[in-house]
């Protein structure tokens, strides 16, 4: 049975004559019975009733993950006992030799748990003290581990009555003004409780219950009012004047005014599922009436009032449940590690099938592609040359507007860097004329002169030179 978004708690109780069992549904405010199973078992031994829950388990396909165990009422030994501290931890501790006062089995053989009912301005704690010997708490925990349960809390049934009295505030109110006994009336057992503020003050067991028929009313009657007079004495607190029945109350309705009469109080009968919204499945009706829930509804619901879970049970209990924590939260790290890393993995693929991609295309288009080279080349190689061809007209150009008409130049060499200017003057200031008016031309640039030499024709005297002329930016095509 699952239930997503939500919390599912069983609650249980194993006797050697049956097992009852209680499943509730919350989520936020919503809570509802989704199981519950009443049991008789063949025999009172523990292979009975391991048989028996598995049976339960695997026929209504229930399985415990937050799990109690309630142990009946007439199970323990309850005390009040007045403890000189307010320390919840303090408290545990000196307990522990009041429990050993109270029942003659020594100290490792029993169990024991706590819950304060008050403390005064002293510093005093009313403590209600419960105690049982280890096999009341055991055995069921043994018959849940061969079933493969393990229990989250041990409580008492009494504090279970408490929880479900509370849910309604109504009559938590009522105790206020005056304590309040409950009734639960069981199958093979009864639990009389006592609430005053909303708080248990006192507890009762008794080891008979609905099953004794006609003469249920006599008997519970009757232990009814011997209880009472135990009760002032041991809490001086004031009589109840409201008694709640709840469970198997049908051999009670009819007598509701006998029952005011001897209790001298109010009498109101409620159904287990009164408190609690009943949805549930077909199969589990026929267990409805068949016992009391109202308790293990308690439990189930909570809060907890005392844990009787021994302290080496709860201590590997809690090591448990911090493995599980830590295996989950490793689960969830490596989940989310491997997430990432398939992530990471799938882009990376994704980017390799594009590279394989584009590595395909650029095969196919690598022929063109160096076609396109060549002719590129090619191109360029006739730029330059007609970039070349027309720079040396420019600078030949050049060369005519500026060179001076008494400069006879007899070679022009141009190679794209440079011109080379060989020539005849009729003095030597016409030669360094023209290195400056070169110099002034935007095609030339750092004249040279190479040489500058006289010679003789008969009585005619003559300057030949040779000027190197490096060409400027603009007479190299801007390059």
């Amino acid at each position: 049975m699952a239930i997503f978004n939500g919390k599912i708690t069983t609650s249980v109780e194993i006797s050697d004559k049956y097992i009852k069992l209680v499943q509730i549904f919350s989520k936020g405010t919503e809570t509802k019975v989704i199981a519950c199973v009443f049991k008789e078992l063949s025999a009172s031994e523990p292979t009975a009733a391991v048989a028996a829950l598995q049976e339960i388990l695997s026929q209504y396909n229930i399985k415990p993950k937050s799990l109690i165990l309630t142990i009946p009422r007439q199970s323990v030994t309850v005390k009040s006992v007045k403890i000189p501290s307010r320390d919840p931890q303090e408290i545990y501790e000196m307990i522990g030799f009041q429990a050993v006062k109270q029942i003659p089995y020594p100290k490792e053989e029993i169990s024991y748990g706590f819950n304060v009912t008050d403390v005064d301005s002293e510093g005093y704690s009313k403590v209600m003290l419960i105690i049982c010997h280890r096999d009341a708490i055991l055995r069921p925990i043994e018959i849940l581990k061969n079933c493969g349960l393990s229990p989250a809390k041990v409580t008492l049934s009494s504090f279970g009555l408490l929880n479900w009295f509370n849910l309604r505030g109504d009559l938590s109110t009522r105790s206020e003004a005056s304590p309040i006994i409950l009734v639960d009336c069981d199958t093979y057992n009864s639990d009389i409780a006592i609430v005053r503020k909303g708080k248990l003050i006192y507890t009762r067991g008794l080891t008979f219950g609905s099953a004794e028929g006609a003469h249920y009313y006599e008997k519970l009657a009757d232990e009814i009012g011997k209880t009472l007079p135990i009760y002032e004495k041991e809490t001086q607190e004031g009589r109840p004047l409201e008694a709640i029945f709840t469970g198997n109350t049908s051999e009670l309705a009819h007598s509701k005014s006998e029952l005011e009469r001897s209790l001298n109080a109010k009498v109101e009968f409620m159904g287990s599922f009164e408190r609690v919204p009943l949805s549930i499945a077909t199969p589990f009706q026929p267990y409805v009436a068949q016992a009391s829930y109202s308790s293990l509804l308690g439990t189930a619901i909570g809060p907890e009032e005392v844990d009787l879970l021994p302290k080496a049970l709860k201590l590997t209990s809690q090591i448990r449940i911090k493995k599980r924590e830590l295996t989950i939260s490793a689960i969830l790290i490596l989940t989310v590690i491997t997430s990432a890393s398939f992530v990471i993995w799938n882009k990376i693929y994704q980017k390799e099938q594009e590279l394989e991609i584009l590595d395909s295309k650029l095969k196919d288009t690598a022929p063109l592609a160096s076609e396109i080279e060549k002719m590129r080349s090619t191109s360029e190689v006739i730029k330059s040359q007609l970039t070349k061809k027309t720079e040396a007209l420019d600078v030949l150009n050049e060369l005519y507007k500026i060179v001076p008409p008494q400069i006879y130049l007899a070679l022009y060499t141009y190679d794209g860097e440079k011109v080379e200017l060989k020539g005849t003057a009729s003095v030597l200031s016409d030669v360094f004329r023209l290195v400056t008016i070169l110099e002034n031309s935007p095609y030339f640039q750092n004249i040279e002169v190479r040489y500058a030499t006289k010679r003789k024709i008969g009585s005619q005297e003559l300057i030949d030179f040779e000027i190197n002329c490096p060409l400027s930016k603009r007479a190299r095509g801007g390059k």
